[in-house]
């Protein structure tokens, strides 16, 4: 029986060999991601794009119109402009105007309202890492003077691990995850460039898919008819219940998402100033920052509330004036103009409507 323990023990030599691998393992993992918060393996952002040099569909209520789609892959303005006068716009579908037709927009609302071109790169579904690539891509291209980034309430949400994104993860190979030890951040940018990659296919998928479509026109009235039951809204609830604070609370549960953001932004606030343009911010709040019966609606539905969202300061205005002001950056926060008014959003979405893009445009044409 001693014989048989002897050869089924561990020796003197292999012990020290898995001493020294336990030693040398937390050591190279301490390493590797010492390299990997420093940024020496940065992969680019990546951003997706509506089909270049064509038109497509676009919807209000069921309503259709085609819009011109540019060799970048951004609509087009219906008011191109050969002046001086030129302004970058950075947003997502907010500033693009998801749901209302493309001339009630406020980027064309000003560009056909003053002697400036206000040139509207946004895309639906855009985080601040595509507006940032976007912007890459754009810049040699036109001339302007300035940068207008439009930050939406829900930016850092989106820029985190959205429900979407780890179902993609869940669909790629095991050694992701062990890269994904030891180099964290690279191979999460890395991987985002693949979900952005993905989201190109999609779109061009579903845009030939509708474009393919018989179209049939809305009825008079129809939208009056219409029964607001919020689907969209409880479906965010059923995936991502804690997206009001994931969005909100950046100094507590949304903190390493912001960090992340500002990350990025510190990178393109860096590439800006060194093309020696200006930038400005503007920042577009959730509707629990002004909206009280939308507020009711999202407690109603489940979401934890917090009341200093709608009457004061959530955490990610206040991280963000503190950003600008450290940086001397001029913040137009939208919250002053837009705060207790009624009727700013579309029926039953979080897309604001002809109303709100008029104020915004208003308040724009004053600074």
């Amino acid at each position: 029986m001693k014989k048989d323990d002897e050869q089924t023990g561990f020796s003197a030599k292999q012990l020290k060999y898995i001493l020294v691998l336990f030693l040398f393992l937390p050591g190279f993992a301490f390493f590797t991601r010492t390299i990997d918060s420093l940024g020496y393996f940065r992969f680019p952002y990546g951003h997706f794009h509506f089909p270049t040099s064509s038109k497509i569909p676009f919807f209000r209520l069921g309503e259709r119109e085609y819009g011109d789609i540019n060799e970048f892959g951004f609509r087009s303005s219906s008011y191109p402009k050969d002046t001086n006068c030129s302004y970058l716009l950075l947003g997502d579908s907010q500033t693009f105007g998801s749901g209302i037709f493309w001339k009630d927009s406020f980027p064309e609302i000003l560009n056909r309202e003053t002697s400036c071109y206000w040139i509207n790169t946004s895309i639906p579904g855009f985080t601040l890492d595509n507006e940032f690539s976007m912007y890459q891509k754009v810049q040699t291209h036109f001339q302007f003077s300035d940068v207008y980034l439009f930050v939406y309430g829900n930016d850092v949400y989106e820029l985190g691990d959205t429900p979407d994104f780890l179902h993609f993860l869940n669909h790629k190979k095991w050694y992701f995850s062990v890269f994904s030890f030891y180099f964290p951040e690279s191979t999460r940018l890395y991987l985002k460039k693949l979900y952005f990659d993905s989201i190109q296919k999609r779109m061009e998928l579903e845009l030939e898919r509708v474009s393919s479509l018989p179209y049939t026109p809305p009825l008079p009235n129809q939208e009056k008819n219409q029964i607001v039951d919020y689907l969209s809204l409880k479906t965010l609830f059923q995936i991502s219940p804690t997206y009001l604070s994931s969005s909100l609370d950046t100094k507590t549960f949304a903190k390493k998402d912001f960090d992340r953001w500002k990350r990025t932004f510190d990178q393109l606030y860096q590439e800006i100033r060194n093309q020696g343009k200006k930038i400005t911010i503007v920042y577009i709040p959730l509707e629990v920052e002004y909206d009280r019966n939308r507020y009711e609606v999202y407690r109603t539905l489940g979401f934890e509330m917090n009341p200093q969202w709608l009457e004061s300061d959530s955490e990610f205005i206040l991280d963000l004036i503190q950003l600008t002001d450290e940086n001397r950056i001029p913040l137009i926060d939208l919250r002053k103009y837009m705060r207790y008014k009624p009727d700013l959003l579309q029926r039953g979405d979080i897309h604001l409507n002809e109303r709100a893009t008029r104020l915004i445009a208003d308040v724009l044409k004053k600074k």
